[in-house]
């Protein structure tokens, strides 16, 4: 068991006397984010129309390499490493900070075809997952995090993230045109030409 010290992003103003103390789960060392991981962690933040910043107290001493979104305050990390790695980081950090995390899952040979998405949501009684979301875009031009089978879809927009019982696709068909829409606009925004 490891155990770190962690000041509150919430209160910066805070004391040192009054660090939070966290349990982290297991002894995996969280690998730094690598060029491809800030690359999708960036787009998703244009998609959201938010700036970021990644030095954003705990967010970025549990997720090294992590993004702050400033308007919406969600933390978005991404990885190669497949579920379920990293999901106990992703737990205390939203029950700590109060706010979403985002936890992108991309291939390690880079394919952007297989990225997935797992979040975090926490409210004052409880903390909702939602795992393995794809991101969708619609013909409008607005972006989603769906689900491949049940649950709710996710609309990201400027101010955080909005749970909806009522999907952007109207069957399984159009669900899939849509991530694949998905793809092609990220694949679409490569820099440079370097890939992941």
């Amino acid at each position: 068991m490891q155990v770190t010290t962690i000041a509150d992003p919430l209160n910066p103003v805070v004391e040192s006397e009054t660090m939070l103390p966290t349990v982290l789960r297991g002894s995996v060392n969280l690998p730094a984010a690598t060029r491809a991981d800030s690359k999708i962690m960036h787009h998703i933040a244009a998609l959201m129309h938010s700036s970021a910043r990644s030095d954003h107290g705990m967010a970025a001493t549990l997720l090294p390499g992590s993004l702050f979104l400033k308007s919406s305050r969600v933390t978005v990390y991404a990885t190669a490493a497949q579920n379920p790695l990293f999901l106990g980081e992703i737990e205390i950090l939203a029950i700590a900070t109060g706010q979403p995390v985002i936890l992108l899952r991309r291939a390690p040979d880079g394919s952007s075809t297989d990225l997935t998405v797992d979040i975090a949501l926490p409210d004052p009684t409880k903390l909702s997952w939602f795992l393995e979301y794809q991101l969708f875009l619609g013909l409008a031009g607005d972006s989603w995090l769906v689900p491949l089978g049940s649950g709710p879809s996710i609309h990201l927009m400027r101010h955080g993230l909005f749970l909806s019982e009522h999907h952007p696709f109207a069957d399984a068909w159009d669900r899939d045109a849509g991530i694949e829409r998905a793809m092609a606009h990220l694949a679409s925004h490569r820099i440079g030409g370097w890939s992941w």
